[in-house]
């Protein structure tokens, strides 16, 4: 039985073993206050107060919603994907999706001052009106005229140090949020920069496995992205809503690895890889929401745009044969619009219905060169087929929603929706084709009982195509290339997905998921002609998950303010090999994450310390003549300690990387194929040592 699958039955175990008894009472905000109770409340929602969260003196309502037993925020924007579409994300506030692209749920919440919450509420995501939305939901809700209580402004600072890098100073975020008039405002600048990297050596082998030589690698990836964003919202006296965010972005990447080593022919080799990227994007959007007829109708629209130019080089000194290197230069621009309508309306039977139509135009050009090193320091650029690539995508969506109780312990929530695109491309193989796609899901949430609930649903999903795969690229440093394809196809997942949950009142919570999809047109490496390979299509693949969340509260052994969460997922993702034809696990996909963490809020102060313990497993990348396989050595295990009132703020103190993980790459190249002789393999681990995090978050 796979690692993931053991552990979480381990978590479901413990939990079942434990007696479930009847629920703590609120308490008073005290470091003595029992655990985070839920009650229940009309729709089979679970509600959570501030008192329930007292014991962890929460400075935002992402520190709340983080204390949710069994609950685990679903980060990400969608911003990935072109569009808006249905919710992403599981968490509402005050009952309405964060339509914001650029803005996550745990960066939504972050902004919201815990006095600003009147209460939290856990729901079935079939039981809301808003599509997309199955299994548990966050659903928080702010006390009345909070925003009138003058500004609020929320701090976080994590700085870290890190061994043989430069200390990151500049990671955090301060926004302050308030009204203006009738109009409220939120400010926010955030930065999530890193100074990470690592270092050890790397063996090359020949094609008989006799060690060749050993390089000396360190790698640097530095980071910075400052973003300043706006957002504003007003409710009129007639009940009309209306939204304004807008923001822009500067991201400086910068990546740099050197080795040196000792070959036999060439003496002394210093290789140096560099990487920088100046990315500067900007969004505006807004929607505005009114009565109409028996409903309300919501018109959203968005604009963004992003100019990110890159450049690799790779550049090789020998002992004995001089200087030789090559540059990949790129400049992208990418832009998007979008135009969406929502009209929904709730019948006197109960039934809840919406309509939506959302129209978007999508580009993307790019300008690339690459060149080799001169004897005068200069390079040449050699002509590769992908100098120009433009894409376009024109696409209208159409959906019908409706939702209702079938019975009082039974809720659905049917959409369905078609799909029209046109998609151009002037890169190699460029074509214009235009594609009609029927899409849909089927939900349903049943509360078997007061503490147990069994989710399912069945799902046709419309994935979409990463644009940069239609351009063709070259990897300077391991010496391989990707032909462009316009010949792609959108990905379509049909998916089923079993869940349960159960409620073990003061013992905690516990979920596990079955799931199960039938893929078609999944992208990966493929062969383009005999001598060439890219990003493209391949045969109907099956894909299978299992994964589980849980919190057990340690109140009932005695150890008061404890609690051990759970976040585990195994994974198998088959597919058809495009060269041997034999089934095999798709490119880099995920084979399983583990994900403990252990915390304890001593009771009667404001200490509180914890651990947790990461590890997680990915199948190996599989091109037509080399096969790459990224993945750690060891676990990655944490420790801290924190002081919930220093000065007002929370500071809390993390050592990690206490166990040495490691960072492994593996590749073996083959002289044609890879179902041919292998021409040379190399292996590496690198570490990067034991490192100290500080985070301060509070109010100014």
């Amino acid at each position: 039985m796979p690692m993931a699958v053991r552990a979480s039955m381990l978590v479901l175990a413990i939990c079942l073993a434990c007696p479930a008894q009847a629920q703590d009472t609120a308490a008073a905000p005290t470091g003595d206050a029992p655990a985070a109770a839920a009650t229940p409340v009309a729709d089979g929602a679970q509600r959570y107060t501030p008192a329930d969260f007292a014991r962890f003196a929460p400075r935002t309502a992402l520190d709340m919603v983080e204390k949710v037993p069994g609950f685990v925020i679903v980060t990400g924007t969608n911003g990935g994907d072109r569009g808006l579409g249905q919710a992403t994300q599981n968490v509402l506030i005050n009952g309405e999706r964060i339509a914001n692209k650029s803005t996550d749920a745990r960066s939504a919440l972050q902004r919201i001052t815990a006095a600003q919450v009147a209460y939290v509420d856990i729901v079935d995501g079939a039981s809301l009106n808003v599509p997309g939305l199955t299994g548990q939901v966050a659903n928080v809700v702010l006390a009345a005229g909070a925003a009138g209580q003058g500004f609020k402004t929320t701090l976080r600072w994590q700085p870290e140090w890190r061994p043989r890098m430069a200390n990151n100073w500049l990671n955090g975020e301060i926004s302050t949020t308030g009204k203006v008039g009738g109009t409220d405002l939120t400010l926010s600048l955030k930065n999530e920069a890193n100074r990470n990297g690592h270092w050890g050596p790397e063996r090359v082998f020949d094609g008989t496995g006799a060690l060749l030589f050993v390089r000396d690698e360190i790698g640097r990836y530095y980071n910075d992205r400052p973003r300043l964003a706006a957002a504003l919202a007003r409710t009129a006296s007639n009940g009309n809503k209306w939204n304004v965010n807008l923001g822009g972005q500067i991201q400086n990447l910068d990546q740099r690895v050197d080795s040196v080593s000792t070959r036999v022919g060439t003496g002394l080799v210093i290789e140096a890889f560099d990487f920088a990227e100046r990315e500067r994007n900007f969004d505006i959007g807004g929607d505005y929401e009114l009565g109409l007829g028996k409903g309300r109708l919501k018109l959203i629209s968005l604009y963004r745009f992003e100019h990110s130019p890159t450049v690799n080089s790779f550049i090789v000194d020998r002992e004995v044969g001089g200087r030789s290197g090559e540059r990949f230069k790129q400049s992208a621009d990418e832009s998007e619009s979008i135009l969406r309508g929502e009209y929904s309306w709730r019948t006197g039977g109960g039934t809840d219905w919406q309509v939506a139509l959302e129209g978007a135009y999508n580009t993307l050009d790019v300008d690339a060169e690459f060149a080799t090193l001169q004897p005068d320091g200069s390079f040449l650029p050699i002509v590769f087929g992908g100098e120009k690539t433009k894409v376009e995508e024109k696409r209208v969506e159409a959906s019908l929603t409706w939702g209702r109780a079938l019975s009082s312990n039974l809720t659905a929530q049917l959409n369905l929706g078609t799909e029209y695109s046109e998609l151009s491309s002037s890169g190699p193989g460029g074509l214009t084709r235009s594609f009609v796609r029927p899409k849909g899901k089927l939900a349903f949430a049943w509360k078997v009982g007061p503490k147990t609930t069994i989710n399912w649903l069945i799902q046709r999903r419309v994935d979409q195509l990463n644009f940069f795969d239609f351009a063709s690229s070259v990897d300077v440093a391991n010496q391989q290339g990707n032909q462009g394809n316009g010949q792609l196809v959108p990905p379509i997942v049909n998916r089923t997905e079993l869940e349960f949950i159960q409620d073990f009142g003061r013992w905690g919570n516990a979920s596990v998921q079955f799931a199960y999809a039938y893929a078609q047109d999944l992208v990966d490496q493929i062969p383009l002609s005999p001598t060439t390979e890219g990003r493209g299509n391949l045969p109907p693949a099956n894909l299978y998950r299992i994964s589980s969340k849980a919190t057990l509260l340690l109140d009932p052994l005695g150890l008061k303010g404890a609690r051990i969460n759970s976040d585990l997922t195994w994974r198998r993702n088959r597919v058809r090999d495009p060269l041997t034809g034999l089934w095999r696990d798709q490119s880099f996909g995920q084979d399983y994450v583990v994900d403990l963490s252990f915390r304890h809020d001593i009771p009667g102060s404001n200490f509180a310390w914890g651990a947790g313990y990461f590890d997680e497993r990915y199948a190996p990348g599989l091109r037509l003549d080399a096969i790459e396989k990224e993945y750690t050595v060891g676990p990655f295990v944490t420790a801290y300690v924190e002081h919930k009132d220093v000065a007002g703020f929370t500071v809390k103190l993390s050592y990690r990387n206490l166990a040495g993980m490691k960072d492994g790459f593996d590749r073996t190249v083959f002289v044609d194929r890879r179902d041919g002789p292998i021409a040379f393999s190399e292996s590496r681990q690198r570490k990067f040592g034991q490192y100290v995090q500080l985070t301060v978050t509070g109010q100014l």
